[in-house]
């Protein structure tokens, strides 16, 4: 009995360090990182990207990096404690640069971003709160921002989420949607501390969609 107690503590022990300090299984239920990252993915997060927090704390304990303009990190909403639900945007400023957003395009340090429309048809499928899949037109676009290339949608005949210039304070980044007028971000609550990030987004481990398992997303490398 005393080995098979052991056994299991063991066990329970590995799998928490496991979970908290090196990677973690996301569930992504929204849409505000269209296209990048779909509405059933199960994204995984390398939890030691940046820093190592305890469990059931509201900050990280240690930081040996700081997120770069491009990544996709899962932090704690801003307006909650400890156990505040974790949400996943892009880092688009941080700190020291002064942040813009124009109909969806970004501007950094008063220069805009590289964009470019993508021709021909856009459509995504949403998934609103308590109801079915529906699928909806959207804009794309190609942006590159220190070196990353990534896909940003608009939505067709619609202002698509300005931001007025504001400044990155120290120890903070500023966060945004790829689902430019469909993300409630750093537009929203503003810069966020880097102690709340838990980590950066690595793979789709599964998606599930409108009609079932996403099979070319399985694995699939998230785009930073």
């Amino acid at each position: 009995m005393k080995s098979e107690v052991k056994g299991w503590v063991f066990t329970i022990l590995a799998v928490l360090t496991f979970r908290t300090f090196l990677f973690e299984a996301v569930y992504i239920p929204s849409g505000s990182m269209l296209p990048t990252l779909q509405i059933g993915d199960y994204v995984v997060v390398e939890k030691w990207a940046y820093g190592a927090r305890l469990p059931f704390t509201a900050t990280a304990q240690a930081n040996w990096s700081s997120p770069s303009r491009g990544d996709i990190v899962v932090f704690l909403n801003p307006n909650g404690g400890a156990n505040a639900d974790d949400l996943i945007k892009r880092v688009v400023g941080v700190a020291g640069d002064v942040v813009e957003i124009r109909d969806g395009r970004l501007v950094v340090n008063g220069k805009p971003v590289e964009r470019a429309e993508v021709p021909g048809a856009c459509s995504y499928w949403n998934r609103p709160e308590r109801g079915g899949w529906v699928e909806e037109p959207c804009t794309d676009y190609v942006e590159k921002l220190d070196g990353h290339a990534f896909h940003t949608h608009c939505t067709p005949d619609r202002p698509c989420g300005d931001v007025i210039r504001q400044a990155v304070p120290a120890g903070h980044v500023f966060l945004a949607g790829d689902h430019r007028d469909h993300s409630a971000d750093s537009r929203v609550f503003g810069p966020v501390p880097v102690g709340r990030i838990k980590g950066r987004a690595w793979v789709a481990l599964f998606s599930w969609g409108p009609s079932g398992p996403r099979w070319d997303r399985l694995f699939h490398g998230v785009k930073h």
